[in-house]
């Protein structure tokens, strides 16, 4: 059994155990239906990302379907391939990226997330409160505004640069004059020398990896050095 065809069993119970069409799975997680339907197939290798994006879809963690993956590979692998390693280096190496995210990146801050995107506003809340955040969602800039002055301390906002109603960069600087203070990671799908970002503007480039995300969280929470709001 090779580790694609473990994890297109895991998945293919999970859905099929939460009465989820494929169809809705690749609504749900944001993922394309070919791609959902080859991984189910055990015809392709899921990245971390697309794990993260299927145990939420899903109403699981990563780390189960990474440990059961890894349970079906070993007990359905001829002994001389298990000894080989060959077959569970990736599981291995997913299993090893899990825990160092999760022994670094713990927090207890309270974090601001703004897109206008529910999925993803939904993804990363779940992401960052199972690692101790406590998670405030904005749909666009003008309701960041206003969650902001409502809910505090708000250790750190994180939103997309383009967004209806207000954009990032016009509400972060609205949120600066509430709190000089206040600390901002950005997401946007356009390269930051596309952008003209100045160097101590945190900002986080799409499609990002959960591993990507989890450390400019941390190193803009960490940061005593104050951000400009100017691009």
């Amino acid at each position: 059994m090779t580790i694609e065809e473990a994890f297109g069993i895991v998945i293919r119970r999970l859905r099929r155990e939460r009465n989820l069409s494929q169809d809705k799975l690749s609504m749900s997680s944001c993922l394309d239906r070919k791609f959902i339907s080859n991984i189910e197939g055990g015809k392709q290798q899921p990245s971390l990302v697309s794990i993260f994006a299927l145990a939420s879809a899903l109403n699981t963690s990563a780390s189960s379907i990474i440990y059961e993956t890894e349970f079906i590979l070993k007990i359905n692998t001829p002994d001389r391939l298990r000894n080989e390693g060959s077959k569970i280096d990736w599981i291995s190496s997913m299993e090893i990226m899990m825990n160092k995210i999760n022994n670094s990146y713990q927090g207890s801050e309270t974090i601001l997330i703004v897109d206008d995107e529910k999925q993803l506003r939904e993804m990363l809340s779940d992401f960052l409160a199972s690692y101790g955040y406590k998670v405030i969602t904005a749909e666009d800039g003008q309701d960041a505004i206003e969650k902001y002055t409502e809910n505090g301390p708000i250790h750190l906002v994180v939103l997309d640069v383009v967004m209806p109603r207000k954009d990032g960069i016009s509400c972060f600087k609205e949120i600066k004059k509430v709190n000089p203070k206040a600390k901002a990671v950005f997401m946007s799908g356009y390269r930051p020398d596309h952008l003209q970002a100045k160097e101590d503007f945190h900002l986080i480039q799409k499609p990002f990896s959960p591993v990507e995300m989890i450390k400019a969280i941390r190193s803009a929470l960490e940061s005593d050095s104050e951000q400009t709001t100017e691009l």
